[in-house]
């Protein structure tokens, strides 16, 4: 029997995430400052019943979130040499001070049960599983809430079976 468990974190800013452009009788092609957060934990279980026989689980949580700040837009010298020069204030404040930021939150499963019925002859049933949710605001849980949130979300499920059978010559 092999069980690994491999947690990850991480945190990183950006101070120049592309936001998209936003349009209005002008174009302006926006950026903010993006504090960004991501867990992960990825686990894996393989228990041989025999050597015919065999039970595989693959199960990871993913959790990204994040916050926006200081929205600015390109301004007329976008490759100035100054960085700051490069950037300037986006003034609809309806937009800059509502920004929000994300909360992702993702469960990919497999289950593949694996039988060898007969010398080179083998059959598999695997179930495969996917839960998906977002926010538009990062949100005030920490990730032990947002994982126990997964399992609110609805799921997709899919269902297979394969079967081989060697044809002895």
């Amino acid at each position: 029997m092999t069980i690994a468990i491999s947690p990850s974190y991480s945190r990183s800013r950006n101070d120049a995430q592309a936001l998209g452009p936003r349009t209005d009788s002008l174009t302006h092609y926006l950026f903010a400052h993006l504090d960004q957060k991501q867990f992960a934990l990825t686990m894996r279980f393989t228990y041989p019943f025999s050597s015919t026989m065999s039970l595989q689980v693959y199960a990871q949580p993913f959790i990204a979130k994040g916050t926006f700040s200081n929205v600015r837009e390109l301004s007329a010298t976008p490759r100035a040499a100054s960085y700051d020069n490069r950037y300037q204030a986006y003034g609809d404040t309806a937009f800059t001070n509502n920004i929000g930021g994300f909360n992702f939150k993702q469960f990919r499963s497999n289950v593949v049960f694996r039988w060898e019925y007969r010398p080179g002859s083998t059959m598999f049933v695997v179930w495969s599983q996917g839960r998906r949710g977002f926010g538009g605001v990062e949100g005030t849980k920490t990730f032990g809430g947002d994982i126990g949130d997964l399992f609110n979300l609805t799921p997709d499920n899919s269902f297979l079976v394969k079967l081989s059978y060697w044809i002895n010559r």
